[in-house]
């Protein structure tokens, strides 16, 4: 698990240091005060200069194509004259990665005959740049440093003609087990395919006991042709689990996607979106129940009280006060900042009424 977090010139972001970061971390706050930038940074961090993550992020915020402005706007205001970089401890070993523009030709040499070609892919690269040259893509160093010894590896994206192209220059190193979720990521053959993993390695039991605390009458699950998830709720026939209603969906996927990022990190943008505020108790109780289960480090984001109370409400009399971190993130004078509330905390706020978001 990440125990802290080091962000410079990323997008929103001039400079923010995280410390004391937890099993469940959730970030709250208003519009653009860098909660989902946050997130972004732990899950480039986490793929080891993997040069196809920085246009995934882009994707998850429906930006499908890359271009002068594009590349600038992972810098913070756009500045390139500093390179970004993310650092964080994560299991007792030093994470860290810096990002710099590629803004002359020379440094692009022959791609990687196994490079994608898809438009989720780019790369950079070089020392070279000013604020007034193109930039033509990005230039990954990542760097971790466990027991003295330090391992690196050199990757760029960038694009070429119509196509986006990445290759690996120096080193590979695997990528910590990451998921970036949000409601534009998620489709219902990939959910399909992560019950399918559960039902085949029988781990289903924890879904269906999530499931019947929002419907007693849920026995199980099964996978129809196309992909279709159909549930058992004692009728004659099954039903498709969309007709269950999106609350029943929005369970399973939190629930699935914790079992797909098992031994590793889950980030979820807008973890309350399409709940009814009365079902967010229980996402947050089967979501911690999978955590522990899956040992799951999740980080996610949301704007909401509700949710937040939820949280704290979901884990009355449970020994978790080491276990749960709110961050408030606010924006003053173009700087960002965070607060940071224990368990202990956020129940002294809430019951004296006081602002947390």
């Amino acid at each position: 698990m990440y125990e802290n977090l080091h962000i410079s010139n990323f997008r929103g972001i001039h400079e923010l240091k995280i410390d004391g970061l937890s099993r469940i971390n959730l970030f709250v706050g208003s519009n653009n005060s860098g909660k989902t930038s946050v997130l972004e940074a732990m899950f480039l961090l986490s793929g080891a200069g993997n040069p196809r993550l920085p246009t995934s992020i882009n994707s998850f915020r429906s930006l499908k194509f890359v271009s002068d402005n594009v590349w600038r706007s992972f810098f913070n205001r756009m500045n390139i004259t500093s390179p970004i970089v993310m650092e964080g401890l994560k299991d007792g070993a030093a994470n860290r990665l810096s990002i710099s523009p590629i803004t002359d030709a020379s440094d692009l040499g022959e791609v990687d005959s196994h490079s994608p070609k898809d438009s989720d892919s780019s790369s950079q690269a070089g020392s070279k740049s000013s604020s007034e040259s193109s930039v033509l893509g990005l230039d990954l160093v990542y760097e971790e440093t466990d027991l003295q010894v330090t391992r690196h590896t050199r990757s760029q994206v960038f694009q070429e003609k119509r196509d986006v192209r990445t290759r690996v220059l120096e080193g590979k190193l695997e990528p910590k087990r990451a998921l970036f979720t949000n409601d534009l990521t998620i489709t219902y053959s990939e959910i399909a395919l992560r019950l399918e993993g559960m039902l085949v390695d029988k781990k289903d039991k924890l879904l269906v006991d999530v499931a019947r605390k929002l419907d007693g009458s849920v026995s199980g699950f099964v996978l129809g042709a196309n992909g279709t998830i159909f549930v058992d709720i004692g009728l004659s026939k099954m039903l498709p689990v969309q007709l269950l209603g999106n609350g029943m969906v929005k369970l399973l996927v939190v629930n699935l996607n914790a079992y797909e990022a098992r031994n590793g990190i889950l980030l979820i943008d807008e973890i309350d979106n399409g709940l009814h505020h009365s079902s967010l108790d229980l996402l947050w109780k089967s979501l911690i129940r999978s955590a522990i289960n899956y040992d799951v480090q999740v980080a996610a984001t949301t704007h909401s009280y509700e949710c937040i109370k939820a949280l704290v409400d979901s884990t009355e009399g449970e020994s978790m006060e080491d276990m749960i971190r709110v961050f408030r993130t606010e924006t003053t004078d173009d700087k960002v900042k965070v607060t940071v509330f224990d368990r202990d905390a956020l129940t002294r706020f809430m019951e004296r009424e006081w602002e947390v978001r």
